[in-house]
């Protein structure tokens, strides 16, 4: 890789950070990984970030940031409700393979941070979107264009669908003796068959 200056160092840490987290998952990459790959050195790594769990928190604040918009801004739109039900699909779906350590993150939060993970989603206002999204649904199965589901469990069903995929990524590489590439190539297919399966499911 090219030298880069002093200036933007910090960043090119985080975009090869980044990207090792992706490409190699959280554990199998290494401080001095990502020094080497960004033409840095540890003691660079360790003044902008402190540690590896350090810098990927940073990483997992800004993508949550952005799925959490994105799914919410799904749940809290006026367009029909098959097509908010997709697009909260979709975003997981198209955020996660560039994020895939999300899940497993907000799992060890859950384990040993969870009022800051809590905190985190509260900013959001969840309770509102829920509250919205429960109305939207509620009013469809008054229509009978949906058949009566609890809402809770229907999102949370929406949610195993989506996450486990990601969660579970490297267990079925090993048991299905799969590529990465073949993996992602597989997820696309895999979103659309989740999206049709809930919009089945729902059918009066």
């Amino acid at each position: 890789m090219a030298k880069i200056q002093s200036s933007n160092v910090r960043e090119r840490i985080l975009d090869v950070a980044r990207e090792l987290f992706v490409a190699k998952g959280y554990a199998a990459t290494s401080i001095r990984d990502i020094a080497t790959a960004s033409d840095a050195n540890v003691a660079h790594v360790k003044y902008y970030f402190g540690s590896k769990a350090d810098l990927f928190e940073i990483i997992f604040d800004e993508a949550f940031e952005i799925l959490a918009n994105r799914v919410f801004s799904a749940l809290n739109s006026d367009m029909p409700f098959e097509e908010m039900i997709e697009n909260w699909i979709n975003a997981y779906y198209e955020l996660l393979p560039e994020y895939p350590q999300i899940p497993m993150f907000i799992l060890n939060e859950i384990s040993h941070s969870p009022e800051a993970l809590v905190k985190k989603i509260l900013k959001k206002n969840p309770q509102r979107i829920f509250s919205r999204f429960s109305d939207r649904m509620e009013d469809e199965i008054r229509k009978g264009t949906v058949r009566p589901v609890p809402v809770l469990d229907f999102g949370l069903n929406v949610l195993s669908l989506c996450v486990f995929p990601f969660m579970f990524r490297g267990f079925v590489l090993r048991i299905a003796n799969m590529s990465n590439n073949d993996y992602n190539a597989l997820l696309k297919e895999h979103k659309q068959y989740v999206i049709d399966f809930v919009l089945r499911a729902l059918q009066p």
